[in-house]
């Protein structure tokens, strides 16, 4: 009677071990490891010759519009905003930069390695919690 009690006690300590182990690799695959970069390069504007006074005037001469982004995570949208002000400025005029990264017709990243030495750099991480944000987003957009 004795060593059955004491196989049942090793039995729940591996137990509670594997389930201690297993939430605490859960918790960090979901807050720390990397599943995803995303490198985005932008690259020297090029001037427009259209007239401007700020930033938005560009947007709406471009016919700018963020409604694809329409619910997307706060991460997502305060990423895209740092590129799109990085490839878009307004010194009296209008200058577009050149952006390698993201695919604009598929929507697709590029797998870039690095940015040449004249691009700004933009490297989005996207972890367990970020990744599970985007997968929600997308299955709530309608198809």
């Amino acid at each position: 009677m004795n060593s059955k009690g004491l196989v049942g006690k090793i039995i729940l300590i591996v137990l509670l071990s594997l389930l201690i182990i297993g939430g605490g690799i859960a918790f960090y695959f979901y807050n720390y490891y990397v599943f995803k970069s995303a490198r985005i390069c932008v690259g020297e504007g090029v001037d427009s010759g259209l007239p401007c006074e700020s930033y938005l005037d560009c947007l709406k001469y471009m016919n700018f519009s963020d409604d694809k982004l329409n619910g997307a995570p706060q991460f997502l949208k305060s990423d895209f905003d740092k590129v799109l002000r990085a490839a878009v400025n307004c010194d009296g005029t209008c200058s577009v930069g050149v952006v390698r990264g993201i695919d604009y017709k598929t929507g697709n990243l590029e797998n870039l390695k690095n940015c040449d030495s004249d691009e700004q750099e933009f490297v989005i991480e996207i972890k367990g919690k970020e990744g599970l944000e985007i997968l929600r987003w997308m299955k709530s957009r309608p198809v």
